[in-house]
């Protein structure tokens, strides 16, 4: 049924407030449980309820109104202390938070969609008083059962819309013939898809928030406008000097007053371009708030008691990696669940507290962004992955016996791997690392592992602050110029062609106490020699977690910031090249992949 609603803009009024309120309330409401005693955070949960309330009714959403008069209740006698909290009233109550997600999400989607109200609905009456009038307006007690006694002849509840919106009217409790046919229509309705109902709830809630807006502090549009009336006043002095310099006015101070002016320039469009990348940060709070919830729900499924710590959250990062890094996350706070803590028994018998805990944390390290996910369980057995990953086929017994403990870890990313014996709803399919490690290369960022076996794993996430625009060293390749990040250079060096050696059909150079293994980016790249009579080149030392390459170039042509451009769907997927740049004199300069040339293996 599409929404009616003659003032459009106190409908997307509506929908900005109540979605900013249920963003909140999830990671309130898990505090809450935490500290029932808290008598601010039950009465700033209780108004955010009525503030949807209210707002709903002034709009006419009945089923939205229903919903949360029915949780109001509730929360009214849990604040008054009528109620005691425990976990099975705070399930009810987020089981009802779901489905007003859910109803507003069908809102914000333009179309009302008729939902069976009932079963949330009847979880929460037997919470409620006896005396509570205003909760036996909208829904009396006895909804329930004369939802039992129509439930049988579904055939007869064919009504249309019309009729279900009469059936969810109030009712008066003697009414048992017409009225009671008529209230089954909305029960009976859903009944066609039993699997999508429940399903819905909880990614619906999700993407209640806009993704295609940034909410800006004034103060950082303020600078943004000082900035941009900066680089208009040089703009005025560009076309001044060159005005001047056609005219033929003082040619010999040209030359001076234009490099100032270039330096200005530079300075201005630096700062401009820093507040520009201001203004898409946003706090990783954004992504962090929601594992509060799936903790719970997962800690109460798998029957651990578990306390999650977070910490950085206001740590900010572009928006478009905000959006890319909450799918790995869930999946590694799964795995800390699912495969490292231990059940309260196991960890009292290893002498650890009951109670398991995950660190998540976030926080700056220069241009990057360093995100952990840090247990305390019982760490990852690299002998029973190397058994696991032999049974699946997915290594042979002589590249096991090569492997540190490094490399046998990073089998855990293999596509197929899984430790579990049986395929549950949260694990066993052996997908999920292999899609933490997909989407964090998306991201040209690299995975961590570390490992104590008995005491806990910590996954850590390396990101670029932002996919824009980066800082890159420019090298040239046989005259033609590349872009490698500057975040994976480790070092530079100038070498004779003399010191390189070949073992066992790889190019290496001996660096200090170790072997380099060096890669040609002119063979890589099918470059046509040029300089076929120098005796030394230069090596690019670049790193991804623990492995590192040498890239032998022919000049290093020095650092330089550069906007990323793409290379387009057909050139997407090219081995090594991760984007391209534009140069100051106009030539295109591919941007090299670290990850891609060292082969992934760390990433």
């Amino acid at each position: 049924m599409a929404i009616d609603c003659e003032d459009q803009e106190l409908l997307e009024g509506f929908l900005a407030e109540t979605t900013e309120l249920l963003e909140k309330l999830d990671d309130d409401l898990i505090t809450l449980e935490k500290s029932p005693d808290d008598a601010e955070l039950m009465n700033r949960i209780f108004r955010s309820i009525h503030t949807v309330k209210g707002a709903s009714s002034f709009l006419g959403f009945d089923m939205l109104v229903k919903v949360t008069h029915k949780t109001e209740d509730v929360l009214n006698r849990l604040r008054k202390g009528e109620l005691f909290l425990n976990p099975e009233i705070m399930d009810v109550i987020l089981e009802a938070v779901d489905l007003v997600k859910t109803l507003v999400a069908d809102i914000k989607g333009g179309d009302i969609v008729e939902r069976d109200l009932e079963g949330t609905i009847s979880k929460l009456i037997p919470f409620l008083s006896e005396n509570a009038t205003e909760a036996t307006v909208l829904a009396p007690t006895s909804a329930p059962k004369e939802e039992k006694v129509a439930t049988p002849p579904p055939p007869e509840s064919a009504a249309d819309a019309e009729a279900k919106a009469a059936g969810e009217k109030e009712s008066a409790p003697a009414d048992t013939g017409a009225p009671t046919t008529a209230a089954a229509a909305p029960v009976a309705q859903p009944k066609p898809q039993p699997v999508k109902e429940p399903q819905k709830p909880a990614p619906k809630g999700e993407e209640l928030a806009d993704n295609s807006t940034v909410r800006v502090d004034v103060k950082r549009l303020d600078d943004l406008m000082n900035q941009v009336g900066e680089l208009v006043l040089e703009r005025n002095r560009m076309i001044q000097l060159h005005s001047d310099y056609q005219t033929g006015l003082d040619p010999t101070g040209f030359g001076d007053d234009f490099g100032k002016l270039s330096k200005r320039l530079n300075f201005v469009t630096s700062e401009l371009q820093m507040q520009v990348l201001k203004m898409r940060m946003l706090p990783v709070e954004k992504v962090f708030k929601k594992f509060p919830r799936i903790v719970r729900n997962l800690a109460r499924d798998l029957g651990k008691e578990v306390d999650l710590v977070i910490i950085g959250e206001e740590t900010e990062l572009d928006r478009s990696v905000v959006d890319e890094i909450g799918d790995p996350l869930i999946h590694l706070i799964r795995n800390a669940l699912d495969h490292g803590l231990e059940t309260p028994d196991q960890r009292l018998s290893a002498g650890k507290d009951r109670t398991g805990t995950v660190v998540l944390s976030a926080a700056h390290e220069g241009n990057q962004i360093v995100i952990s996910i840090k247990d305390d369980g019982r760490g990852i057995d690299p002998e029973r992955i190397s058994k696991k990953a032999l049974e699946k086929g997915l290594v042979t017994e002589e590249q096991l016996a090569s492997m540190g403990n490094r490399e046998i870890l990073d089998l855990l990313f293999l596509p197929g791997f899984s430790t579990k014996e049986q395929t549950t709803d949260l694990s066993g399919r052996g997908v999920g690392m292999d899609v933490v490690r997909t989407n964090i290369r998306k991201l040209n960022g690299i995975i961590e592992i570390k490992n104590d076996v008995g005491h806990g794993t910590e996954f850590i996430l390396k990101l670029p602050l932002t996919l824009a625009i980066i800082q890159s060293l420019l090298v040239e390749v046989e005259k033609e110029v590349y872009s490698i990040p500057l975040a994976s250079v480790i070092e530079t060096m100038r070498v004779s062609k003399s010191e390189f050696h070949m073992i066992g059909g790889q190019e290496v150079l001996k660096l200090r106490d170790s072997v380099l293994p060096l890669l040609r980016l002119q063979q890589t790249f099918s470059c046509q020699e040029v300089y076929t009579d120098r005796d030394t080149c230069y090596v690019v030392i670049v790193g991804v977690a623990e492995k590192r390459i040498g890239l032998i170039v022919t000049r290093l042509l020095g650092q330089q910031e550069v906007a990323i451009k793409s290379l387009g769907k057909f050139l997407a997927n090219l081995p090594g090249i991760g984007g391209s740049t534009i140069m100051g004199d106009g030539r295109v300069a591919l941007i090299v992949d670290p990850i891609g040339l060292i082969g992934g293996g760390a990433a």
